[in-house]
């Protein structure tokens, strides 16, 4: 069984104890490729280093990485210059090594309503900074990774006009299985984690029954969002084995061809040859 983690966090300081050992032993289980997703300018930078330091190294998988800011972090985002600078210019400018562009989308960027400490004002920011960090995905021609919580409808609203014509993922999907058809017409792909391995996780397993494993890829959110039997405790790639198991299970497949189908998923969405 081939895995590719399609959004995961390791610079993050839960792994600095045994990043390096942990690494190489996810390899051995089995995963193959994993995409370090930026949440914030600061952590874009972070997971490009990482991704640069690890490709360096045999027996570890291939690391790729996104740059864009989590609708959480967009009050820190000062649009102003900075030495000439502004900060998206900065922000896609992490997206380049050598000159060439070398992340493989923008992401997590989007909406996220959840929290009675948020208000219209803060609802309207992040929507003119997801229009903004859209637009550096199609300046330069990448997907997107679309973080959606308690944001249904103007997140929908603002993919269809905006992200029009783009490939991307809708990541840890938590909506009603007719709004994932809507997105996987659009030709996004549904992001699927641990969740629907929990006791709990019926709506996820009516995504996952209600459309085409196609329009499907694995992640982990790692450190968070850990599968059963690991609910709770921190998250990492090779988890992805039990994600897989339950697709295929719903999906009344062989585990072995649910997962080729999967690891091609996320090839094709993210543009890896």
């Amino acid at each position: 069984m081939r895995i590719f983690d399609t959004h995961a966090h390791y610079s993050d300081e839960k792994y600095d104890i045994d990043r390096d050992e942990l690494f190489k032993k996810m390899y051995d289980e089995g995963v193959d490729k994993i995409t370090l997703i930026g949440a914030s300018k600061v952590e874009s930078q972070k997971e490009k280093e990482l991704s640069l330091k690890y490709n360096l190294i045999e027996g570890v998988p291939k690391f790729y990485y996104t740059v864009g800011d989590h609708p959480d972090e967009i009050p820190k985002c000062d649009p102003k210059s900075s030495e000439g600078v502004s900060y998206l210019d900065e922000l896609k400018n992490v997206a380049y090594e050598e000159g060439k562009v070398s992340a493989i989308a923008i992401g997590e960027i989007g909406l996220d309503y959840h929290g009675d400490f948020k208000n219209e004002s803060d609802y309207e920011n992040q929507k003119k900074w997801f229009v903004e960090e859209i637009s550096i995905a199609r300046e330069l021609n990448l997907p997107i990774v679309v973080h959606s919580r308690d944001a249904c409808k103007d997140t929908l609203d603002m993919v269809r006009t905006y992200g029009k014509g783009l490939q991307g993922i809708i990541h840890c999907f938590s909506y009603e299985a007719e709004i994932a058809k809507e997105y996987v017409k659009m030709g996004y792909h549904i992001g699927i984690g641990g969740t629907v391995t929990f006791k709990n996780g019926r709506k996820v397993k009516e995504v996952v029954d209600a459309i085409d494993i196609a329009s499907i890829v694995t992640e982990t959110d790692a450190p968070w969002l850990a599968p059963t039997p690991y609910r709770g405790e921190r998250n990492e790639s090779s988890y992805i084995k039990y994600v897989i198991e339950e697709i295929a299970n719903i999906k009344k497949m062989d585990i072995e061809k649910a997962a080729e189908i999967l690891y091609n998923n996320a090839l094709s969405v993210y543009n890896i040859k």
